[in-house]
């Protein structure tokens, strides 16, 4: 039934690209980039002509930048099956796809053309936006095939990558190695082999290390009580020096560092190695990590240049990289000062303006992941976009509510916005009533909790 709806669409997309004006709305995460290459790739080889736009998110203030007619066609990816009520107004007039995997609302008109795996009986936990994307686009045209690496990078940015045994990833990730697009390798999840050791280290989020993050010289004295060399000859060594009993020995050194709270699975997995891409983006995390990146610092036409094939950006996106990272050590830095507010139910980042708003899910997700609390982070800071405050909301994978359900619950009372998934959800509040917010997030939690 899925895939049947799935070429139903494709073949009625093929006819409205011949005779509308094509706009794309993009979300501006690594899901959404990649989804929005694949998708321009597809037109690109139809030789239709579109404009593509990225956007944080689409709420009842951003909705107002999407501009259309009744000769448009417009797409929406990574966003807009929880904002459908926002766009009714588009679908009556004109014709509209949405790819997305978020929690749906359901609405039938003959001009929309919806694709998401929740409103065919399919887990939407096992599809990033991304791969729904590429099983469109090669429905579209069989040629479209060659995108099949981004999808894999995509569904790695939305973590769809923790569950690769299973669902749409699992079967995505043996076609493109039967394919020959990627390799599948067990090592450290540390990346950027080609950089010095020291500097990986220092700026990892994925293993994190709390007590060096951010601080080259605590990632230097690290390496050197374990007894690993930092230097070959005048070279400063890398990740791809490094013998076995060396990671190992940093792997011990890791868990050491962190109590206890790690251990092997979360320093070792399945490393994405893309074959037909340049060897500096060949590690899908790192490709994954600077898109995100781009986007982040402002900066969405790197990554989709870069997706596209266009590696002339390549230093210029990792000067974005390197932004990037440095902001995210001195936030992790700024609200280790009195910025986190613990509730019995709850931890609470208070950002403020201080805080990015386009930084505040990694921040929220980064704080998750070094003190991994049995209750849920929300992390809250400014958007002077929609002159509103951003929360983002993280849990642990084994802590069982429902993160979306909460904030919908809580922000619809506060007259906000929301939407996501049970274990990473977002919404929006108006200014001043964080307070409220907080209170009210703490108790629904504990009420929930006391159910259990």
């Amino acid at each position: 039934m899925f895939l049947e709806e799935v070429e139903r669409m494709a073949k009625i997309f093929k006819e409205l690209i011949r005779r509308k004006h094509v706009r794309i709305y993009a979300q501006y995460d690594t899901d959404g980039i990649t989804s929005a290459s694949i998708i321009a790739k597809v037109l690109i080889r139809e030789n239709c002509n579109f404009e593509l736009r990225v956007l944080k998110q689409l709420n009842s203030k951003t909705v107002k930048d999407v501009n259309f007619n009744e000769n448009d066609f417009l797409i929406f990816l990574d966003m807009g099956s929880g904002q459908i009520n926002l766009l009714k107004d588009a679908i009556e007039k004109t014709n509209v796809l949405i790819i997305d995997h978020h929690q749906p609302i359901k609405y039938e008109h003959p001009n929309l053309l919806h694709l998401n795996p929740l409103l065919f009986g399919e887990d939407p936990e096992k599809y990033s936006t991304s791969l729904l994307s590429f099983i469109f686009a090669k429905f579209v045209n069989p040629r479209n095939i060659d995108q099949i690496d981004l999808a894999i990078v995509g569904a790695i940015g939305d973590r769809r990558d923790e569950g690769i045994k299973v669902g749409a990833i699992s079967n995505i990730v043996e076609e493109a190695k039967v394919l020959g697009f990627i390799n599948v390798t067990k090592d450290l999840k540390f990346f950027g082999s080609n950089k010095p050791l020291f500097k990986v280290i220092a700026y990892s989020f994925d293993p994190l290390i709390p007590s060096i993050y951010g601080n080259e010289a605590a990632a230097l004295q690290f390496l050197q009580d374990l007894g690993i060399r930092l230097k070959n000859g005048e070279e400063w060594r890398t990740l791809k020096d490094l013998t076995q009993e060396e990671k190992a020995i940093l792997a011990d050194g890791i868990i050491r560092e962190k109590n206890g709270m790690v251990d092997y699975s979360e320093i070792f997995g399945e490393i994405f190695v893309l074959s037909k891409k340049p060897d500096f983006l060949a590690d899908s995390r790192e490709f994954s990590v600077i898109i995100n990146a781009c986007s982040r610092m402002g900066e969405h036409d790197l990554g989709i240049r870069l997706c596209l094939g266009d590696y002339s950006v390549y230093s210029k996106s990792m000067e974005k990289m390197e932004e990037y990272k440095k902001q995210i050590a001195k936030t992790m830095s700024f609200i280790e000062n009195g910025r986190i507010l613990e509730k019995e139910n709850g931890i609470f980042i208070i950002g403020g303006k201080e805080i990015p708003d386009s930084l505040i899910g990694v921040i929220t997700s980064l704080i998750l992941a070094s003190k991994k609390p049995n209750k849920p982070v929300f992390g809250l800071a400014y958007d002077s976009l929609t002159n509103m405050i951003k929360v983002s909301a993280r849990k642990q994978t084994t802590d069982n509510i429902n993160l979306r359900d909460i904030l919908v619950n809580v922000a619809s009372e506060l007259r906000g916005e929301a939407g996501g998934h049970k274990d990473a959800a977002g919404a929006y509040i108006p200014v001043g009533k964080e307070c409220e917010f907080i209170e009210k997030i703490n108790k629904l939690v504990g009420e929930i909790n006391a159910k259990k």
